[in-house]
């Protein structure tokens, strides 16, 4: 059966929640409150929560963030699109999504198309610390703003490595290479850490943790304005592939077209506002709102938490037990539509 999603979780900003344990005492009972679930320690790759078996298989490098265009049919197919670690999805001006594709575990040549940055990017981005930022500028306040952050600016109208594609018409045409942008890191760039929670060794994501619901989900249609993003799970694989608009949607991978794939695929719902730089949407990505996490043909609801800009998204099952929501991992897909009515179903 097909299950609609509305609007489950109001967006108002709460206070964190303290998980210690605590132990009240009187003269005859002695209750003690068990902490939140947390998920096993393990050393993994911080994008990708791949377990590694010692911290130099880490790459020493920033990640870096490529601003891809997904903006009409010129736009596709992208290129690169299935090397990144994670890739966040947002709603922008024209009513139609643009890519922020974000690479550390592995490079890809070429890369692109690249567009304009958002305002908005600044204050989702932040979670990578100062990461680089591949983009194509943007109007002044944006580049203002991208400039004042701590988010390290590879602005095509002045830093090296970007080139026009024959056979693409501009602006869809501007691309580079993985290798490239990162040749131009600076001593002031950071390295990622974790971003997401992920399952332990001997977990999957059909176990009952707390109180999250475990429902079967190998349909997802996500809606984020103009774009319909569909996504299939394939249980050979372990992998979800996605179309858009009703066709495969493809990326180059070097000089061969697959089919964009990732291992989770997780709906971070907001309410998106108008950014005071740019006046473009501005998806509210601090406070809570709604989670959905698609793993392994299984979807797990609840709520994602952030206070702070360089804080990674808590994904609990609700505010009251806080149990944590982990990822497979593996590559992730981050959709960020409006939190409206309708944007999201699955069967």
């Amino acid at each position: 059966a097909e299950t609609t999603v509305t609007t489950v979780v109001e967006s108002e900003t709460t206070a964190p929640v303290t998980t210690e344990a605590a132990t009240t005492t009187d003269a005859t009972t002695t209750t003690e409150v068990a902490p939140t679930t947390t998920l096993p320690d393990t050393l993994r790759m911080p994008l990708t929560g791949v377990p590694i078996a010692d911290v130099s298989e880490i790459p020493d490098r920033p990640a870096l963030v490529v601003k891809i265009t997904n903006a009409g049919p010129d736009a596709v197919p992208q290129a690169g699109l299935n090397k990144a670690d994670i890739v966040f999805e947002e709603v922008i001006n024209d009513a139609s999504t643009r890519f922020a594709a974000v690479f550390h575990s592995q490079g890809a040549d070429p890369v692109g198309p690249v567009r304009s940055g958002r305002a908005q990017d600044v204050g989702l981005l932040a979670i990578l610390h100062q990461p680089l930022f591949a983009w194509s500028g943007g109007n002044p306040a944006v580049r203002r703003a991208v400039r004042a952050s701590d988010m390290i600016d590879l602005d095509a109208g002045f830093a090296g490595g970007y080139y026009r594609r024959s056979g693409r018409r501009s602006p869809n045409n501007l691309y580079s290479a993985t290798d490239a942008l990162w040749a131009q890191t600076t001593d002031e760039a950071g390295r990622p850490t974790t971003v997401f929670p992920y399952l332990g060794n001997d977990q999957s994501p059909a176990d009952d943790v707390g109180s999250v619901v475990v429902e079967p989900a190998d349909t997802i249609e996500v809606k984020l304005d103009s774009v319909n993003a569909r996504w299939e799970y394939d249980a050979e694989s372990g992998r979800y592939f996605r179309y858009q608009n009703g066709a495969v949607h493809n990326t180059e991978e070097g000089s061969e077209l697959e089919q964009v794939w990732a291992d989770n695929v997780v709906v971070l719902m907001a309410d998106y506002g108008r950014n005071v730089f740019d006046g473009n949407p501005d998806a509210q990505t601090l406070g809570s709102n709604g989670a959905y996490v698609f793993s392994g043909g299984t979807v797990r609801a609840g709520i994602w938490l952030r206070f702070e800009e360089t804080s990674p998204f808590g994904l609990f099952d609700n505010q009251d037990d806080l149990n944590e929501i982990g990822l497979v991992p593996g590559r992730t897909w981050v959709e960020v539509p409006r939190n409206v009515d309708g944007v999201l179903n699955w069967s």
